[in-house]
């Protein structure tokens, strides 16, 4: 008998299951043992009952546990005598994927996760969504149980198209509108649809996971450098890219705003080339705190040459994977072309709350309301630093935008080291340098210098105040001082 056995009696530590079932946590329990030898093989295992009396639990979890393991061939049953162990020793067990180095599916606890991609989930309108939610599960069968358009449900393309309208000053078509689960997809749909010859620019810094999609699809991609006012178009224009990836809006994660004369330079780059277009991400770009909205390129587009992408995840809750594209009218010819054979990916239900939410006015409501949210958190949190140590060797750059802004400090620190004094802290705090983008030749003389000046030799953090909740304020601040040795 094995030290997992005590008096004929298999022992297993119930309060260690984590999340796992009762019963997928015995049966893994039991496979393992025997699988690597710790329940010799011809071993004969206690009755479902005793084993039940034993670990308090119920019968039928014992049942389910077994029955499992003879299908499996780990254990045979023999009549009147009872379960034994097979022998298995050839069978090498592997770990399950939870324990594999990189399949972890629960992310670390952190007091404060800083990390610029999180949004506050309390804001959103639960209630409201539920409701729209359980009248699109009332709804007659055949409107929502019927083969979604590749494109999406007309009801929510034409709410899309009416909202882009009264707020971003965009006449858009219904029909070139294109849904999809997360800009992420849409973006390897656009990929695909140009064709690997297709080489894609992006904003360096930037958001690496679009470099990373086009890296998957093979497609070739030259990072270029910007400066205060945006991607430089010199830089681009000698690149070779055919395509463009920008966020004129509001540049992740500096912040910066593209101004009228950098923009109509991008537009002469994209006019001078028929293969050329622009994808312009406007994510993030409702959360602006003094003047009115940055007007997109689409809206000022004459040529037919501007991709527009924006998601509701940011403006609603991360969980919601709606986004949506809006092409132009020559790309969408080719889009149906070759591409609508692929099924649309959001959920009817989805898309019929999603449209009624918008139709009724509530995302309106819900961003004004969240923009406010926001505008309140972010100076309490320029506030909670000014007092705090890191004023003496820090400073803020921040534009009235998004939902985080950038530290500058100066330290001595790594940048290794500041990952990890913050996690120490319970603190998951992202760089400025994570977001610099290498291709194959990795950063360019001229591009390295051009970053060196920008951060004049401090480390800049990307800080996102959106997911710090409000009582924990004081505390994240006190704890981000004590990262830096110099605030000691």
């Amino acid at each position: 008998m094995s030290a997992s056995q005590q008096a004929g009696m298999l022992t297993y530590d119930l309060r260690s299951r984590g999340t796992s079932s009762l019963y997928e946590f015995l049966y893994q329990s039991i496979r393992e043992d025997i699988a690597r030898g710790r329940i010799p093989c011809g071993t004969k295992l206690p009755s479902k009952r005793n084993l039940a009396q034993h670990l308090d639990i119920g019968v039928a979890t014992v049942t389910a546990a077994y029955d499992q393991l003879i299908t499996e061939g780990f254990v045979r049953t023999e009549q009147r005598r009872g379960y034994f162990v097979e022998d298995v020793s050839e069978f090498r067990c592997k770990p399950v994927a939870s324990q594999v180095k990189g399949l972890n599916s629960e992310d670390p606890e952190y007091f404060v996760d800083l990390k610029a991609n999180r949004t506050s989930v309390s804001l959103f309108p639960a209630t409201v969504w539920g409701r729209y939610m359980r009248e699109a599960l009332s709804l007659p069968s055949d409107n929502l149980l019927r083969s979604i358009p590749f494109n999406g449900l007309p009801e929510l393309r034409r709410a899309i198209a009416s909202y882009l309208r009264r707020t971003r000053g965009m006449d858009v078509s219904p029909d070139c509108i294109i849904i999809g689960a997360g800009s992420e997809y849409l973006y390897g749909r656009l990929l695909q649809m140009l064709g690997p010859t297709t080489t894609f620019a992006m904003e360096n810094p930037g958001y690496r996971k679009f470099a990373a999609i086009s890296k998957a699809f093979g497609n070739p991609w030259r990072p270029v450098p910007i400066d205060e006012s945006g991607l430089l178009v010199d830089e681009l224009e000698e690149s070779g890219a055919d395509v463009v990836h920008v966020s004129p809006a509001n540049h992740f994660p500096t912040g910066i705003v593209m101004p009228i004369k950098r923009r109509l330079e991008l537009f002469e780059w994209a006019n001078r080339a028929r293969k050329r277009y622009i994808i312009e991400d406007d994510y993030d770009s409702e959360f602006r705190y003094s003047g009115r909205l940055i007007m997109p390129l689409f809206a000022d587009d004459a040529s037919d040459k501007v991709i527009y992408l924006n998601a509701f995840s940011k403006t609603m809750v991360p969980s919601l994977r709606i986004s949506y594209m809006v092409l132009p009218p020559k790309l969408l010819a080719r889009y149906v072309d070759t591409m609508s054979f692929y099924s649309c990916t959001v959920s009817s239900f989805e898309q019929y709350a999603l449209a009624r939410f918008i139709d009724e006015g509530h995302l309106e409501r819900h961003i004004n309301r969240t923009r406010n949210f926001y505008r309140r958190q972010r100076e309490a949190v320029l506030r909670e630093i000014a007092q705090s140590p890191l004023a003496e060797i820090s400073h803020v750059e921040e534009r009235n935008a998004g939902t985080h802004f950038l530290l500058y400090v100066r330290t001595s620190l790594t940048h290794d080291q500041v990952r990890q004094r913050g996690a120490e802290q319970g603190l998951n705090i992202s760089l400025f340098n994570d977001y610099l983008l290498r291709d194959g030749d990795g950063l360019s003389e001229r591009t390295t210098k051009r970053f060196e000046k920008y951060s004049n030799g401090e480390t800049a953090l990307v800080l996102n105040y959106a997911g710090i909740e409000p009582d924990r304020l004081s505390e994240t601040v006190r704890r981000l001082a004590c990262v830096f040795p110099e605030c000691e």
